[in-house]
């Protein structure tokens, strides 16, 4: 959603992600499709979303989390012939990690609530695939070689 007010530069702001059955098809990328109080919205569609097995830790987290998360991580100044608008998303990730990562290199990275079918999806898969590790009690070392040499 782009936002703007007078004598102020636009900002992006992730309006919400739609999933599966929700997904609006459209024909052409970054389609003004509404506005609000806010703003105008736009919709950019054919994000897939890929969960790998060593991310599970992190999934899991997110899951267990106040309020999972999903985010875009997006190119700004695109030329592109499908859109004007000087912003298009590149990812759409569920992996916070990931998502910090590209914002440290100053990408532009939106976040909303993550959707229904999402969650869901990401819990089953966090279900099939991730094994905690044991709880390990930590072991005391022993600090001395020998104990009756204690300083006084």
């Amino acid at each position: 959603m782009l936002k703007t007010q007078r004598w102020q530069l636009p900002s992006w702001y992730l309006h919400g992600v739609a999933v599966g059955d929700a997904v609006i098809h459209q024909q052409q990328a970054g389609q003004k499709v509404g506005a609000t109080d806010d703003g105008e919205l736009f919709s950019f569609g054919g994000y897939k979303v890929t969960l790998y097995k060593d991310a599970c830790e992190r999934y899991w987290h997110a899951l267990i989390g106040d309020k999972p998360l999903v985010y875009v991580v997006c190119n700004e100044d695109v030329e592109s012939d499908e859109h004007t608008l000087p912003v298009e998303p590149k990812l759409v990730t569920v992996d916070y990690d990931e998502a910090v990562s590209h914002a440290e290199t100053d990408a532009l990275v939106l976040s909303t609530a993550i959707p229904a079918e999402l969650y869901r999806y990401m819990e089953a898969f966090v279900l099939e695939h991730y094994k905690p590790k044991p709880f390990e009690k930590r072991k005391r070392k022993k600090w001395v070689d020998n104990p009756k040499a204690q300083p006084s």
